[in-house]
């Protein structure tokens, strides 16, 4: 690279690293590498599970993300930075020597995401409810039509024999929707084979960077991993079921599915996530309908179609977890 390159590199302030990242990068004293480049965001491997994700959104931070000082209408596409190239962790920086690129992490703050089974909830299972009906509104307002959100829009038409009855369609929502409900009915039954058959099924399908079957799942499992703590915390039994079937699937995903998928149900499974899909779900377990739409609207803006889909599995999974707390009133008062 010669002089006048040089001078044309660019120099960004972090922002942010959530402390997965952070740890990662403290950890890997080896070169890093970058796995894929994007307009909005570019991502880091250092040969493990976990990729670090550069963005310049703040509102989609995670524990595995790098959030940068907003660099305008900057795409890291028009920085030269290509898949492959080399990163170099050296004295709080983050750089490719290849073209000069460099992030200063020296005033990043570390982000930790908030402890949900610190919270409780004093809302009735009727607000609750109510919440998630605000949420399905939200994801029908997404301009797209693809991945899972046609799943939203009949998710109140389809009984369980539906499914068997029903040829399916060749959409997308239409091949995973017989396996999404029966990994539910797995769930319900605590039969780990029938989650892991169904979920290994529909693991990497669809459209986008991370598939949209794999954004419902991930936000299924987060819902559960965090939103039983709130308003099952005395349940140890289903938390920890939960916790073993998140597991198995992020598992599974290692031979199924994308690196940036896999990255993100592991996160997942730890019960942890993107900012935005924690506040929702808290938001639709202890808030009002006001805060759950404005939260849920957040989210959808999260890519083409992920933040849809990630809120579509966050509705199934506090959907299921309300379910069980009726079921079980119901059974109390028989």
């Amino acid at each position: 690279m010669n002089t006048e390159e040089k001078k044309s590199s660019s120099i960004l302030e972090a922002k942010a690293i959530g402390h997965r990242a952070l740890n990662t990068l403290t950890k890997s004293r080896n070169k890093a590498v970058v796995q894929g480049v994007f307009d909005h965001a570019f991502y880091i491997g250092d040969g493990g599970d976990i990729l670090i994700k550069v963005i310049a959104n703040k509102e989609f931070i995670s524990p595995t993300s790098i959030v940068l000082e907003k660099p305008g209408g900057l795409s890291f596409k028009s920085v030269n930075i290509k898949e492959g190239m080399e990163i170099i962790l050296n004295e709080n920086k983050l750089g490719i020597e290849e073209n000069g690129f460099l992030i200063n992490l020296e005033n990043a703050s570390t982000w930790y995401p908030p402890k949900l089974s610190e919270l409780y909830t004093d809302l009735s299972l009727e607000e609750i409810n109510l919440n998630l009906r605000v949420l399905q509104d939200v994801i029908y307002t997404c301009p797209s039509r693809e991945g899972l959100i046609p799943l939203s829009e009949n998710l109140e038409l389809y009984g369980p024999m539906e499914i068997f009855l029903k040829e399916q369609e060749p959409t997308v929502s239409g091949k995973a929707r017989p396996h999404i409900e029966r990994l539910m009915w797995g769930l319900f039954y605590g039969e780990l084979e029938t989650i892991t058959e169904n979920a290994e099924s529909i693991l990497g399908l669809g459209p986008g960077l991370t598939p949209s079957c794999d954004d419902f799942l991930a936000g299924l499992i987060l819902s559960l991993n965090t939103g039983a703590q709130i308003i099952d915390k005395n349940e140890t039994t289903p938390i920890s079921f939960f916790k073993k079937a998140s597991e198995e699937i992020a598992r599974l995903a290692k031979n199924k599915t994308t690196i940036y998928s896999i990255s993100f149900l592991n996160e997942a499974a730890l019960g942890e996530g993107p900012e935005a899909a924690l506040d929702l779900i808290s938001g639709i377990i202890t808030k009002n309908a006001d805060h759950v739409a404005n939260v849920a609207k957040t989210l959808i803006g999260m890519g083409e179609t992920s933040g849809a889909d990630i809120s579509i599995g966050i509705c199934y999974g506090i959907r299921f977890l309300i379910s069980r707390i009726e079921l079980r009133e119901l059974n109390e008062t028989a």
